[in-house]
């Protein structure tokens, strides 16, 4: 087990990814901290990925950079740490391989608000996210108890994808509170290497590191570009309330890797963002679509989540705190925090939600972190 999480944790710029779609991308040390929010938060550096609108609801400079990763898991060590030899319930095990799923995602994101000008709002960015996964396909016969030459496979494959959007927003007052207005256009590219083994009586934890150790390789990778367009707004009836929402990859990017594509489909979410006092923000946001998770195979797994947040932001000290569920996953609460000292901030996140191992220990299912650090004009 430790050389599985040794392979995890340090290998993070490792690959594998199911064709399927993309979950809701929350980047950024701050959303992590405050429950994965940030369609309505202001004060934010990131607004440009969660809701370009933002870029006008607040003028001025910001700059933003992170980097951080994530580990989640469903059903993958309730398979590898059962008897593979010997399998008392077929039907049950059958049921797992419908749905699991072992993934790692590291990303990094730069973003820059540029000054305000007469006619709106401009920011730029850059993101790059490596997904990592191994999913397993297939099915036992019934009357069969030992997974040897059932036809059930691992599938590792690897999905680097970069994003740069180009924001503009613009704002207005009709005498009921003011309006932003926001599109991202982003330059996308993504490229995929996938590879196959066989599951057997013998395969275990130390399995699963080895073929995520060779999908590092990347071997016969495949790139290919698109273009996405997002749409935002924000309505603040009063300087004190934010009511955010935006549509996300609204022309669904899609990506052929020769007889294998990636599409991701449209998404949105609306958001809440409350400043009670000035440099404190209480935020929720929830998935108003149920989306696609990046997994593998056959394996389909979706995600539509709801999470909540409070920021505390003094000037050269800051603290966070949240919570999230996703409604379309087991696991559990998710709780997260962060804390900021000048320039660096620090955040994590850890589900209530365990995967059990083969000593008998448990594990969250979903563990992220993120560093980075921002600052405003």
């Amino acid at each position: 087990m430790k050389t599985l999480y040794k392979t995890l944790l340090s290998g993070f710029l490792l690959g594998n990814v199911a064709v399927s779609a993309q979950e809701f991308n929350e980047v950024g040390h701050k959303s992590l901290g405050m429950g994965g929010t940030g369609v309505a938060v202001r004060n934010s550096p990131y607004g440009l990925f969660f809701n370009p609108a933002l870029l006008a609801a607040k003028p001025g400079v910001k700059i933003g950079y992170s980097i951080g990763g994530s580990l989640s898991e469903k059903n993958m060590y309730n398979i590898i740490n059962s008897n593979l030899a010997n399998v008392k319930d077929v039907e049950a095990f059958n049921k797992l391989l419908e749905s699991n799923n072992l993934q790692v995602k590291v990303s990094g994101t730069l973003a820059l608000q540029l000054p305000k000008f007469s006619f709106g709002q401009l920011a730029v960015g850059l993101n790059t996210s490596v997904y990592g996964a191994i999913g397993l396909t297939g099915h036992l016969p019934t009357g069969q108890s030992n997974v040897d030459n059932a036809g059930i496979n691992f599938n590792v494959s690897s999905l680097v994808l970069t994003e740069v959007p180009v924001g503009y927003a613009f704002s207005f007052d009709p005498g009921l509170g003011k309006i932003s207005l926001g599109v991202a256009l982003k330059y996308m590219n993504a490229s995929y290497a996938y590879s196959s083994a066989p599951l057997n009586s013998q395969s275990n934890e130390d399995k699963l590191s080895s073929l995520l150790n060779d999908s590092l390789k990347r071997e016969e990778e495949i790139s290919s570009s698109s273009v996405g367009v997002d749409l935002g707004m924000t309505y603040a009836p009063v300087e004190s309330l934010v009511l955010g929402f935006v549509g996300k990859n609204l022309n669904s990017p899609t990506f052929g890797f020769g007889e294998t594509s990636l599409k991701i489909k449209p998404q949105a979410r609306f958001g809440v963002g409350f400043n009670p006092v000035e440099r404190v923000v209480i935020a929720t946001d929830i998935d108003l679509t149920n989306n696609d998770v990046i997994t593998l195979g056959g394996t389909r797994l979706q995600s539509q989540k709801i999470g909540v947040g409070v920021d505390i932001d003094a000037t050269l000290f800051g603290v966070r705190a949240g919570l999230a569920k996703d409604f379309r996953q087991d696991n559990g609460v998710i709780m997260s925090a962060g804390v900021g000292l000048g320039f660096i901030d620090f955040s994590f996140a850890v589900s209530s939600g365990k995967s059990h191992l083969a000593n008998g220990a448990t594990t969250p299912r979903y563990i992220a972190f993120q560093v980075g650090g921002g600052f405003t004009f």
